[in-house]
């Protein structure tokens, strides 16, 4: 649903924003780096055109853009990690190496699995109701080699064992997925309009 309601809205403003001049373009994105201090983030691009279905973050090379400068053309700023997809059912984990600029797809053991859990409704496996606070993920542990993971979009909490040379490749942060972003640009390389979907409310008013 956010992203049926997510683009069109975009893409509205970005076509004001271009005014009576040519149309710029709309790319969506996984955060996989973040430069706050030059302004530019660096995402992976979804190669799935169709927002109907589950996005699919597998374009490379990854795409590099300047912020806009105004506040006001500018979302939240976005937090980068590495992770890109998670198959339990296939035991991989596919990740983005920054070093080598591609895919590396990890196998697994999974330790635990856990379904329909759901952080927005407050399940106990992700919310903490002392605090009243979402639970922090990943959890990594290092005497067992696991990654506990929790994916929002597949309302999932899995704990996942890894080889001793493939858990030691990423930091605990890497292991996480980025925040998804939207960009209106007509300048490849510039963005026009930033949106930080993962960090925007659209049921508040």
């Amino acid at each position: 649903m956010a992203r049926k309601l997510l683009l069109p809205l975009l893409v509205l403003a970005g076509l004001m924003l271009a005014g009576c001049g040519e149309y710029g373009k709309v790319e969506q994105g996984r955060t996989v780096a973040f430069d706050k201090e030059k302004g530019i983030v660096t995402i992976i691009v979804d190669s799935n055109t169709d927002p109907s279905k589950q996005p699919n973050y597998s374009v490379l090379p990854s795409h590099e853009y300047i912020l806009p400068a105004d506040p006001v053309e500018r979302g939240a700023d976005p937090t980068p990690a590495l992770r890109m997809n998670l198959d339990v059912d296939n035991k991989t984990i596919t990740m983005y190496n920054p070093t080598t600029k591609a895919f590396e797809v990890l196998s697994f053991e999974v330790v635990e699995d856990h379904k329909d859990v759901d952080q927005r409704r407050r399940h106990p496996l992700v919310w903490d109701s002392a605090t009243g606070k979402a639970r922090p993920f990943p959890v990594v542990e290092a005497a067992n080699k696991t990654v506990t993971i929790y994916s929002r979009r597949q309302l999932r909490l899995t704990t996942i064992k890894l080889s001793d040379a493939d858990f030691g490749k990423y930091k605990e942060k890497d292991w996480n997925s980025g925040d998804e972003v939207r960009i209106y640009y007509k300048e490849p390389g510039k963005a026009l309009r930033f949106m930080n979907i993962t960090k925007t409310d659209i049921t508040r008013r």
